[in-house]
């Protein structure tokens, strides 16, 4: 079978269709592990509304702006 030039841009033009859906479904899936990621360590002060994120994981957390000490939610793993 010989490939001529107008069936090889063919090829391309459709290969480029299909490789953009999976790039996006990639690049979605990455930005919301990121995103849960960063939601999992952030704290919201009861007193003075400070959103700051924590790492560590201790149960009482000490807020940066206020100093006041705030429980951290328990976040239940489902299945």
């Amino acid at each position: 079978m010989e490939l001529t030039l107008a069936n090889f841009v063919l090829y391309f033009v459709l290969g480029s269709f299909a490789l953009v859906p999976i790039f996006s479904v990639i690049s979605r899936t990455l930005h919301a592990r990121t995103e849960n990621r960063a939601l999992k360590n952030r704290v919201i002060c009861r007193l003075c509304l400070h959103a700051f994120e924590e790492r560590s994981h201790t149960r009482i957390v000490h807020c940066p702006a206020c100093g006041a000490d705030n429980e951290r939610k328990v976040r239940w793993k489902r299945g």
